[in-house]
């Protein structure tokens, strides 16, 4: 009888639904001592937020209207033999895209996916719409620390490297 109640129990246990805490880590694995700066970026679907300016303004609408939007976040400044943990909540999108700034001249083979970056620390919301109509690729909002003074940052574009997150599992990306 006690195992059959083992048994009842691993197999009640077996069908609890799974919930996901998986991660995303960017390491620096450079063998030449180079140092880097990278960004993440990940697809937001729907999101009653979205980032305007530089100062922290944004637009909210309560559900069920959403907005979909990528949000795009860095610079983590990863030494040799360093990572960073750039997403750490449970990975809900197949594929995230990474940049990284490298102080040996060297870039991510196969980047080749635009994202919008800014010379201070950010978090960028781009690529949105939603209730108030689209943007086509061109609205920017942004959050961080720092980014209302003067001088304003500086925006430009950057290629990415497209990365498969697969089914939701921890998940770290070596640069070497």
């Amino acid at each position: 009888m006690k195992n059959l109640t083992a048994a009842l129990a691993l197999a009640t246990l077996a069908l609890l639904p799974k919930t996901s805490y998986a991660w995303f880590d960017i390491c620096n694995t450079k063998s030449n001592g180079a140092n880097m700066y990278v960004t993440y970026a990940y697809y937001q679907p729907s999101t009653t937020r979205i980032h305007t300016d530089a100062c922290g303004s944004f637009y909210g609408v309560l559900s069920p209207q959403y907005y979909t939007a990528w949000k795009n976040t860095g610079w983590w400044n990863l030494a040799p033999n360093q990572c960073a943990r750039v997403y750490g909540s449970a990975l809900r999108n197949t594929w995230g895209y990474v940049y990284a700034w490298i102080s040996d001249g060297s870039s991510l083979t196969g980047a080749n996916t635009p994202f919008k970056v800014s010379s201070a620390a950010f978090g960028i919301d781009q690529y949105v719409n939603g209730p108030y109509g689209s943007c086509n690729g061109e609205c920017i909002g942004q959050t961080g620390q720092g980014l209302c003074s003067s001088p304003a940052p500086t925006y430009w574009t950057v290629n990415t490297l497209p990365v498969y997150q697969g089914n939701y599992n921890n998940l770290t990306l070596n640069i070497n």
